[in-house]
């Protein structure tokens, strides 16, 4: 089954990254551009701090981050819940009751 709304692209004014770390790890991180650190400050260049979110995704010990304007993020975060309740709508319909487990 394929929902209407279960596929979002979003072509970003910003190019993705790629960065190769020493640690290995898995996680989503979501962060404010709002450091402001040297190596922060050169990444962001001209770019106001708070201006973008910077999305990144680390498996294994690469890391690839993606930075969003605000209306590319309000377009993910729309897209997001609506996705979840299209999610938690079709759980309940196909959840197994306690009957049908005995």
């Amino acid at each position: 089954m394929r929902h209407d709304a279960g596929h979002l692209i979003i072509d970003p004014i910003f190019a993705s990254e790629s960065h190769r770390d020493e640690v290995r790890d898995c996680f989503l991180a979501v962060d404010i551009d709002d450091c402001d650190c040297g190596h922060c400050e050169t990444d962001r260049g001209p770019i106001p701090k708070y201006a973008t979110v910077t999305l990144g995704i680390v498996s294994g010990n690469v890391r690839v981050s993606q930075r969003l304007t605000v209306d590319e993020l309000r377009e993910l975060a729309d897209t997001l819940l609506s996705f979840a309740d299209v999610i938690e709508d079709i759980s309940a319909v196909d959840a197994p009751t306690r009957e049908d487990l005995a």
